[in-house]
């Protein structure tokens, strides 16, 4: 009997840690293991359990680990997921570059590590643009971005001397850095019609058997472009740099491009290196909603170009309706409602042909740059009763036009009396 009773207990022991060791019950059994590297956080044993990951006290990261027994996580990515890069890098600047992560486990393990973080600055590239563009630069590699750290530390009270600003915006470079590229300008971004009759200076430390530049806002754009130059046996190309260089585009393709430099070998392999900005503009104003107004241009994951906010105006939308009122005989004063945005500059309402019949001719233009949106006015026609059609031209900064012609149905009301009333309570019999 006690062999018995003996050997169900060890049963049930076995069966015990046999489901410890089993599965997603064993990591609820086994205490998690956290281990630090040089640049690696890894936790083992921690299937179902959740955990947090902060920076100097800053929640970046909480999750379960699931079905996973174990994660592995470089700590130079957990810190930049810190929101506020320019808080964070100070911090670690009055702490000799070292900033504290802290892991906790459910309730059974909280540990710190002290992480030192080194400061990132972009080396020079070689590229460049001279003509008609906004020249772009890389971001790390802008200087205005002294100029903005300089403006943050001072609204905090928190002087800095030259040197450890410049080690300040490295941390912040570090903080910042992803595996994408991004280009910005500090120049106003030039509106054009088109390419005819440019010419561009490049150079570039890129080494390939032809060059040609292509203006542009995606990546499919250049591939279908690329296609076309090998099909083609590079007829559009340059065998070197410098100056005198065309640039193309997508036939009728408008908007804000990227001058890019295409790369190309004899092998059909390819690179770009971003250069330039322009806005291309032949689009009237439209009546509907403003076309895509885009603030980025994206080349795949691997560049990203910023378009500035004060990006000149090239997408303009304007109605232009005729208000209620009432004809008052064949010479009307008719009431125009015009609503506008975007680069609309002038609206040209026409008098002429019937318009004109028992006045001048006469075109009324009204300045939208110097109203207020939306434009309420009176101008004087003749009209006749149905149809009458008012030639109305809507033009943009560019110059590009509209042109649309107003519809206006007139009823004029008569009666069959032939008394005519007089404001004096004089009744004259036409007889």
């Amino acid at each position: 009997m006690y062999n018995k009773i003996l050997y169900t207990l060890l049963m049930v022991l076995l069966i015990g840690c046999s489901s410890c060791n089993n599965g997603n019950t064993a990591s609820k059994c086994s205490k998690s293991i956290i281990g630090f590297a040089t640049d690696t956080l890894s936790i083992d044993h921690i299937s179902n359990k959740n955990i947090s990951i902060s920076v100097q006290n800053e929640n970046v990261m909480l999750f379960n680990g699931g079905k996973e027994n174990s994660i592995s996580l470089s700590l130079l990515d957990i810190i930049r997921k810190c929101k506020d890069k320019n808080e964070t890098a100070l911090r670690a600047l009055k702490n000799n570059n070292v900033l504290q992560i802290k892991v906790v486990v459910e309730n059974e393990i909280d540990t710190a590590y002290n992480y030192n973080i080194s400061p990132y600055y972009e080396e020079d590239a070689i590229f460049s643009i001279l003509g008609q563009c906004a020249p772009l630069l890389s971001k790390f590699s802008n200087p205005t971005q002294t100029v903005d750290i300089k403006k943050w530390l001072f609204r905090k009270k928190e002087y800095l001397d030259d040197v450890n600003i410049h080690l300040l915006r490295g941390l912040v470079n570090q903080l910042s850095k992803t595996n994408t590229i991004e280009y910005v300008t500090n120049s106003t971004i030039p509106v054009i019609h088109g390419f005819s009759g440019l010419k561009y200076k490049v150079n570039s430390s890129i080494v390939a058997d032809y060059y040609v530049l292509y203006a542009c806002s995606s990546a499919k754009e250049i591939e279908e472009f690329v296609e076309d130059i090998i099909s083609n046996d590079f007829d559009l190309c340059s065998k070197v740099l410098g100056g005198g260089m065309d640039c193309y585009r997508k036939s009728n393709s408008n908007g804000y491009k990227c001058i890019c430099l295409v790369a190309i070998n004899n092998d059909w392999r390819y690179k770009i290196q971003p250069l330039g900005l322009v806005a291309i503009d032949n689009l009237a104003p439209n009546e509907g909603e403003n076309i895509n107004d885009k603030s980025i241009i994206s080349f795949g994951n691997e560049i990203r170009i910023k378009i500035p906010p004060k990006k000149p105006l090239i997408y303009g939308q304007c109605n232009v309706y005729v208000a209620d009122w009432d004809g008052n005989g064949l010479e009307c004063n008719v009431s125009l409602h015009i609503s506008y945005n975007g680069d609309v500059q002038k609206v040209i309402v026409s008098r002429e042909g019937i318009l004109a019949k028992w006045l001048s001719t006469k075109q009324f233009i009204f300045d939208l740059t110097k109203e207020k949106n939306p434009l309420q006015a009176t101008v004087n026609m003749h009209l006749e009763d149905g149809d009458n059609f008012i030639p109305v031209t809507i033009v943009d900064n560019h110059g590009n036009e509209k042109k649309e012609k107003l519809k206006i149905r007139a009823r004029f009301v008569r009666t069959d009396t032939h008394d005519i009333n007089i404001d004096n309570n004089i009744t004259i019999d036409n007889y």
